[in-house]
């Protein structure tokens, strides 16, 4: 994590809170500024923009999924089905947390639809690299078609981050285990 001024957390820490709960074009810098405490030209001071802002928010998200894969790695050294069961279950952990509203990286695609503006290329880029971690964790299994099953898996994992928003959390998280077991069946090699 970047060093930054007892001034540049608490932006950063209001920015993210902000950006995560209310949406990324929701939140203004004058907002920021006020939650924070800090003077909008101390803001661009530390952050140049706050489309730099919301670049360096979307980056910053992209852990957990980085984190879950070296887990189930480190859990489930010579198994990769139960590596992959690991990360559905981590996925499904976080979506039925109280707090969540949805995956940080699409909701940024969202709200940024135009796939040339720098928030939406990073959070694409992002999701990109999610889904080749997957085909590699899913590339040592008995399976056809690695990337065609990532690919699968992806679409379920952001469809239940969507259901959880509209229906219960936790039926959408075991949903997601469910119907992630059944697909990955569907493409082993018989």
């Amino acid at each position: 994590m970047e060093a930054r001024s007892p001034a540049g957390q608490r932006v950063w820490n209001v920015a993210c809170d902000l950006f995560y709960r209310e949406g990324i074009r929701s939140v203004g810098v004058a907002e920021i500024a006020e939650r924070s405490g800090v003077g909008k030209p101390s803001i661009y001071r530390n952050f140049e923009s706050k489309d730099r802002l919301a670049v360096a928010y979307v980056e910053a998200q992209a852990a957990p999924p980085r984190t879950w894969l070296e887990e189930a790695r480190a859990a489930c050294p010579d198994d990769p089905s139960a590596q992959l069961e690991y990360v559905i279950g981590a996925i499904a952990d976080r979506i039925s947390e109280p707090d969540f509203r949805g995956c940080p990286l699409a909701n940024a695609c969202v709200e940024f639809p135009d796939r040339e503006h720098p928030v939406h290329r990073k959070a694409g880029a992002l999701k990109a690299e999610y889904l080749e971690m997957l085909v590699e964790l899913i590339t040592p299994l008995p399976v056809r078609d690695p990337q065609g099953l990532a690919y699968m898996l992806q679409m379920l994992v952001e469809g239940a981050n969507v259901t959880t928003q509209i229906f219960s959390a936790d039926r959408s998280a075991a949903a997601l285990k469910e119907a992630a077991a059944r697909i990955i069946r569907s493409y082993l090699d018989q």
